[in-house]
């Protein structure tokens, strides 16, 4: 597919009921992308997302959903139209059909333009990735990142994403469905709530005729051309729109910084995450994060150490994924080198300690 391409990235600081403060940090796409930052800036940033870009998104609002049984605990409850509850001001709630990242590996990584050796250098300690579009890159379609044992999951990136040809092209070895990206931001997927909902059906029918699991929008803080600023705002808009649609688990995007102080470098991270657990009780796919803040790559390794450790060790958590690319400007955040070698960040996230229920 060629070298990642070039992004406008937004950097958005809000401030959150108790919370401490969330960067809004996206780079994923088809085309070239700007958010503006609380600050009024407007960084550059490259990304790997995928040629048609598509995103992640499924969520049920009301009732509880029914656990089927399923030899592969990923796609428990995919085809009995499993739901999950939406904590809102409704006061509706439900319970997932699924466990949260019980006996699957939940670590992966959002980047595109991967070659078969990258995936094999990751394939250590990364169980799966996506590229933000509903195919795999150019040089993988013939499926040899299923020699290395990585799994590619499909997304739907928004409006734009031929939802036709998804359905024909998202292979018999996919097992979730991600929804749209960012669509709260204008230079992302651009939808409203209520647009999204209204589009929601189409995703179940692709993720019915293959048997998926269905991811929600995956919504970030946003500053300026945003269609909405506030992710929970934007997903409950969602929800409240789309009372009769299926969501399997809840995507969100965490782009913080590193905390300058005590134990835990990822403090604000683990914050927005309990935030999430609090409001929905469906299982939780951090699908991007890093520290947009580090000064170096052992600030960020420390920060990727520390979310790690959380993430393995938290039981909603089913999935996450290390936002990473080569020229990104999140500073710090590559995984790989220029010849496809683990970088010592790399490394780190390869070799952190995994979830005892991981069984790879």
């Amino acid at each position: 597919m060629g070298s990642p391409r070039l992004k406008a990235v937004a950097v958005a600081m809000v401030a959150v009921v108790g919370l401490g403060f969330g960067c809004g940090n996206d780079a994923s796409g088809p085309d070239s992308e700007a958010t503006a930052s609380a600050a009024g800036t407007t960084a550059g940033k490259t990304d790997a997302g995928g040629a048609n870009g598509d995103g992640a998104g499924t969520h049920a609002l009301g009732g509880g959903g029914g656990s089927s049984a399923s030899d592969d605990p990923s796609r428990a409850g995919s085809r009995a139209g499993n739901t999950g509850g939406h904590a809102g001001s409704d006061g509706s709630s439900g319970a997932s059909g699924n466990g949260a990242g019980t006996g699957s590996c939940k670590r992966g990584v959002a980047y595109g333009h991967h070659t078969i050796a990258d995936l094999t250098a990751l394939s250590e300690g990364v169980a799966w990735w996506y590229n933000w579009d509903f195919q795999p890159d150019q040089d993988l379609r013939s499926g040899a990142y299923r020699d290395v044992g990585v799994e590619y999951v499909p997304m739907i990136w928004g409006a734009k994403s031929d939802r036709a040809a998804a359905k024909l092209a998202i292979g018999d070895d996919a097992r979730a469905l991600l929804g749209f990206n960012e669509p709260n931001f204008g230079s992302q997927a651009n939808l409203s709530a209520q647009a999204a909902a209204a589009l929601w059906p189409e995703l179940e029918a692709i993720a019915d005729a293959k048997g998926l699991r269905l991811v929600s929008p995956a919504p970030n803080f946003c500053g300026g051309d945003c269609q909405d600023t506030d992710p929970f705002h934007y997903l409950d808009a969602f929800f409240a729109a789309c009372s009769g649609c299926r969501v399997d688990a809840v995507a969100m995007h965490i782009y913080v910084g590193c905390s300058p102080a005590g134990d835990h470098k990822a403090q604000w991270l683990i914050q927005h995450v309990e935030t999430y657990k609090q409001r929905f009780t469906q299982p939780l796919w951090l699908t991007e994060f890093a520290c947009d803040s580090a000064k170096s790559e052992a600030e960020q390794q420390a920060f990727l150490e520390d979310a790690v450790a959380y993430l393995e060790a938290e039981p909603r958590i089913e999935r996450y994924a290390w936002f990473s690319g080569r020229a990104s400007n999140v500073a710090h955040v590559d995984l790989l080198g220029d010849t496809g070698q683990l970088t010592a960040l790399g490394q780190a996230y390869v070799n952190a300690p995994r979830n005892a229920a991981c069984m790879r």
